[in-house]
This record gives structure tokens, C-alpha cells and sequence, in this order.
């Protein structure tokens, strides 16, 4: 035979969504998981480790089986040729960028319009150490959850399934968060119609990051660039009502499926590098 075992083994593997969905449940679950069970403080030591590394996990899973051969061979050489794609601003045309922007501005700005309280609130930021955490975390979530799961799951079915499949497994994935103290997530309280408003719009939310990632040819980097500023704007915003900042998501989610329903609605299964 003319094949490689390497290409042999690629093509036998192929991309594994599901393998990454149940994946990132587990890694983010134990290590988070460790932090809740020892009682550790999350941004003292060891605890900040553990949620560094439970953060961490849409980028590592990803990385991790692409590594392991379940990747597109025409995509990917390897794990570090899959980390440069997803990383590289080089990829995303001048024009994506101005979009992005914009949407950014719709997401961080638009729930102010709703809500009389937070428009006479303050602009002052928040804590550096929370800025960094939204920018950086959210962007480094985005090669797993669009550049690994949506990329695969659009091969076998619709985008907008695959876009709600996702959105549904991101919610639960940020579930432990609600159980540490001096988290976003267990401020909004367990049970709560804000713990229930948070999950619920994280799928109209991957609508959106699905619609980016296709409108501009698959770009990674789209969705990283969204997720990582638009995590910074809304922090350094004045905080709204919960409420509002769904009735936007829902309202931007319904007005892609409407302008890309007829691509939307069927798999995406030409490749693209």
C-alpha cells in the first residue's frame, strides 16, 4: 500500500464530536470537581491551578484529539498545525473584522437600551484579574467549542442542530462554576431564574458563534476574536438585568437563522483549511 499508517490511521479516525462533547464534560467536571470537593480557594493556591486547568479544557480536548488522530488530515497535519489555524488573525479577512466589532458592540450595548438602572450605572472596569479571565479564557474556549464541535458535528448534521447540540453541552459544561465561591456563576446563585437565564441563553449564543464561524469561511479565529472581546466589553460595560442581555442573544439568533436559514438548516460537509 501507497498510504502512510499515519494517513491510514487519520482516515480511519476522522473527526470525533461527540468524543469531545462527552470529553470536555469530563475534564472540566473532575478538575472543577476537585476544587468544589476540597474546599479550595479558586484564586489562591493550588485551587487557581485546577481552574486554570478545568478553564482550560475546550482548548486542551480539542488538542488532545486531534493529537490522537481524530482530526481531518486535509485540515490538519497535527495538533500544532490545528493550534496555528485556530490562532492565526492572518486568516480572518479586514472586512470580518469590522463585523465582529459591531456585533460585539450589539451584545455588550444593546441590553443597556432595555434597561434604565445599568444606563445611569457606571462605566468603571472591573477587577484585572476578571478582564483577563473573560478575554482570555473565552477565546481560548472557542477552538473546542466551533473550531473542533461545530466544525464536526456540521458534517453529519444541520448547522443549526449541531449549533444548538453545542450549546446546550457549553451550558451544562460551565455547571461547577455555580458550586465556587467568588465565581460569576455562584454570585447568580443556584437554582435561580438568573442560574437558569444564564444557561438558557447560551443557546441562542452558539447560534450566533455558529453563524460567525461559517459567514466568514470557517475561520477559527472569528469565533476565538468574538468570544475573547466581546467577554471584555460586556465586563467593562455597566452590569444589566439579566433579562435584557437574553432578549438581545435571542433577537440576533433569530435574525441569522432568518438571513442564513437556507444553509443553516442542512449539513456543511465541504471542507476548508
Amino acid at each position: 500500500m501507497n498510504s502512510t499508517p499515519e494517513r491510514r490511521t487519520n482516515k480511519m479516525h476522522g473527526m470525533a464530536p461527540y468524543y469531545y462533547l462527552c470529553g470536555v464534560i469530563g475534564w472540566t467536571w473532575g478538575w472543577l470537581g476537585l476544587v468544589v470537593w476540597l474546599d479550595m480557594q479558586p484564586f489562591g493556591f493550588p485551587g487557581a491551578l485546577f481552574m486554570l486547568a478545568g478553564g482550560l479544557g475546550p482548548l486542551f480536548v480539542s488538542t488532545i484529539l486531534v493529537g490522537l488522530g481524530y482530526r481531518d488530515p486535509e485540515m490538519d497535519a497535527d495538533a500544532f498545525a490545528f493550534l496555528c489555524r485556530a490562532l492565526d488573525p492572518r486568516r480572518l479577512g479586514l472586512r470580518w473584522y469590522g463585523l465582529i466589532l459591531f456585533l460585539v458592540l450589539v451584545l455588550a450595548l444593546g441590553p443597556l437600551l432595555f434597561d434604565a438602572d445599568a444606563r445611569s450605572g457606571s462605566w468603571a472596569t472591573g477587577p484585572l484579574s476578571f478582564l483577563l479571565i473573560g478575554l482570555i479564557f473565552g477565546a481560548l474556549e472557542e477552538p473546542g467549542w466551533r473550531g473542533y464541535a461545530q466544525e464536526g458535528l456540521q458534517r453529519r448534521l444541520p448547522v443549526l442542530l449541531a449549533a444548538v447540540l453545542i450549546g446546550l453541552f457549553w451550558a451544562g459544561w460551565h455547571l461547577p462554576l455555580f458550586f465556587i465561591p467568588g465565581t460569576y456563576q455562584y454570585g447568580l446563585g443556584l437554582g435561580t431564574s438568573e442560574f437558569w437565564a444564564f444557561h438558557i441563553v447560551l443557546v441562542p449564543g452558539s447560534i450566533i458563534y455558529a453563524w460567525l464561524f461559517n459567514i466568514t469561511g470557517r475561520v477559527i479565529f472569528a469565533p476565538v476574536l468574538f468570544h475573547g472581546v466581546g467577554n471584555l466589553a460586556r465586563e467593562l460595560a455597566p452590569d444589566t438585568a439579566i433579562g435584557p442581555a437574553i432578549w438581545v442573544e435571542v433577537v440576533m439568533a433569530l435574525a441569522v437563522i432568518l438571513l442564513a436559514w437556507r444553509w443553516m438548516l442542512r449539513p456543511h460537509n465541504t471542507k476548508t483549511t
